[in-house]
Parts: structure tokens; sequence; C-alpha cells
């Protein structure tokens, strides 16, 4: 039997919309890749395998990206220490390169949480970040259970994580 070229054309279509259809990168359930980072003092952390325990709100920003709201950081400090002895613990990562003595940073040292830099996007990438803002959840076994691409507002950020802190939405249907 021969196959016309318009059968074998809509063969290859299906294909290929399907292949489409599959979503790419780290998916809500999936185990967070292992990556290592520097802080601004040059001191390792290692995430997840530093922050097992803890339910981690992952924001991943740069300190020269328009669409970053840079104050979400000092969002993220208030609700650590609300709930930092419920085991909760952001974590802040700049994409981009940083020098020593960039003056942009200092208000940001005041932080009490972990401050990383992925000086070249690799670890933003592993953690399939397309574009910037974009803040991640993973939980006490280093699984990711909540994100959000582009900004949010602070609600919106306290909602992702405390329904991991209070063991919500995805643990009810038992995932």
């Amino acid at each position: 039997m021969k196959i016309g070229p318009w059968l074998l054309l809509v063969f290859v279509a299906v294909a290929l919309l399907s292949a489409c259809g599959k979503k790419g990168g780290l998916q809500i359930g999936d185990t967070v890749p292992t990556v290592t980072l520097a802080d601004l003092q040059d001191k390792a952390f290692t995430l997840p395998n530093d922050v097992r325990g803890k339910v981690v709100l992952i924001r991943f920003w740069a300190i020269d990206c328009g669409f970053c709201e840079k104050e979400k950081l000092f969002t993220l400090e208030r609700f650590y220490q609300k709930y930092k002895d419920r085991s909760f613990l952001p974590v802040a990562v700049n994409v981009s390169p940083v020098e020593k003595n960039d003056k942009r940073f200092d208000p940001f040292r005041l932080l009490t949480y972990p401050l990383l830099v992925d000086q070249y996007g690799a670890a933003a990438k592993q953690f399939g970040v397309k574009f910037l803002p974009a803040t991640i959840v993973i939980d006490e076994e280093g699984i990711l259970r909540g994100k959000i691409s582009g900004e949010a507002d602070a609600v919106a950020l306290e909602k992702l994580f405390t329904t991991v802190l209070n063991k919500g939405g995805f643990y009810e249907s038992g995932h």
C-alpha cells in the first residue's frame, strides 16, 4: 500500500503537535535538581540538600531585571520572620553576574535568609526558569510543589508556600 504525500504530512503534523503539547522542564511533583551556588560572601550553599526538612520558597530574580520587584525580597524577609518556626525558608537567587563591591546589593545584605548568586543562569535553567522573576516552592523532601512565573503579589506568594506548610492542596490528593 502506498502512502500518499498528504497522509504522510498529516502523520508528521500530528507527531509534532503532540510533542509540542508535552511540557518540558521541571513539573509539579518532580524532585528538584541539586545545585551549588555561593552567597554574597562566597559561602557555598547546595539546594535542596542544605534545606532538607524545610519548606523552601526560591525566588529567581536579577538586580538588572526591570520586571523584578526588588522590594519582594523584603516581603520574603517578613514571611521568614513570621514562619521560620514552622520550618519555612525563603532563598533568593540573583540570576546574573555580581561584582564584589556592587553597591546595589547593599540593602539586600541585611536579609537574614540566603541570598545566592547564579552567575551565568545555569541553576535557573536546571530549575526550568524561562524568564524572571520566577518563584518556586519545594517541600521538605525537595519535591517541587508550586511555581509562579512572573511577578506575584504578597498574598499569592504567601498562599503558595503556606499551602505546602499546611499540607494542603496536593497533599489532600495523596501525592
